[in-house]
């Protein structure tokens, strides 16, 4: 792997750690790590994160391809441009602190639910109604 390519992913992991924790101590005593290891990260002293992945992985609930910044997957063709879209974005939140996350995406569920909850209520009520049968009285 490149140089530049493992900056990249030491970048993103730091990142994280910055969103979640007050500081690299209280990340190390999280994961179990040995003390001063973030420190050694972020000097370029060691790459030990890359033997972490899938702890950082599981620990961050992202996958290890958003880790190591892999495209979505080949094949997308399935997917519209909007959902794309709204993929990438999606990772791009990893880094804004979880609960302002957690709050981004109940209001997209929200939203995207009172729509669609709307909407039906609006079909049902311009939906002609059926003429009642009437007596041959």
């Amino acid at each position: 792997m490149k140089n530049e390519n493992i900056e990249e992913i030491r970048e993103r992991i730091l990142t994280l750690i910055e969103s979640e924790f007050e500081s690299d101590a209280a990340f190390e005593r999280a994961l179990g790590i040995p003390d001063k290891t973030v420190n050694n990260w972020r000097r370029g002293r060691s790459a030990s994160f890359m033997r972490m992945l899938p702890t950082l992985s599981e620990h961050f609930r992202v996958n290890v391809g958003e880790l190591l910044a892999l495209p979505l997957r080949r094949d997308t063709s399935e997917l519209s441009e909007d959902e794309i879209h709204l993929l990438h974005l999606y990772r791009k939140s990893r880094t804004m602190p979880e609960r302002m996350r957690r709050a981004l995406s109940e209001t997209l569920e929200v939203t995207i639910n009172l729509y669609i909850q709307t909407a039906a209520e609006g079909t049902a009520s311009t939906r002609p109604r059926a003429k009642k049968k009437q007596d041959g009285r």
